[in-house]
């Protein structure tokens, strides 16, 4: 007697079927990944525009009596080393506003843009008094 037709191995169907699953779930691995890469690539942009804010509030902290009332600014490259503004990816822009003369405080704003997505970080801090 000879052995069941199963037994001979896949057929051309079965393995076709195989082969679409299997793209199926490496085409949607493949947008995970690119959707997760994005979602990484943000998360750094905005870490980083925080870090930039955070460091020039401790800046100005660390010298109250050298603080100017206006707006400055100056400029960053994505690896947040200084840079100049032509080729910059982070414009940090601060702005003081002198306090009550009795306290000698002043309100500090500093905001962090990225030359494509716009503000990405605002810090606001009392320095001084």
């Amino acid at each position: 007697m000879s052995p069941p037709f199963s037994s001979r191995g896949f057929t051309l169907v079965e393995v076709l079927v195989a082969l679409v699953l299997v793209s199926m779930l490496v085409a949607g691995a493949m947008g995970l990944l690119a959707k997760a890469a994005t979602v990484i690539r943000l998360a750094r942009v905005s870490t980083t525009a925080a870090l930039l804010a955070m460091q020039k509030v401790e800046q100005l902290r660390a010298a109250p009596a050298a603080l100017v009332g206006g707006t400055q600014q100056d400029y960053f490259a994505a690896d947040s080393s200084a840079s100049i503004a032509a080729s910059a990816f982070f414009v940090r822009r601060w702005t003081v506003t002198p306090g009550w003369a009795a306290t000698g405080a002043s309100s500090v704003v500093v905001e962090v843009l990225a030359v494509g997505p716009g503000r990405l970080a605002e810090v606001q801090a009392v320095v001084g008094g």
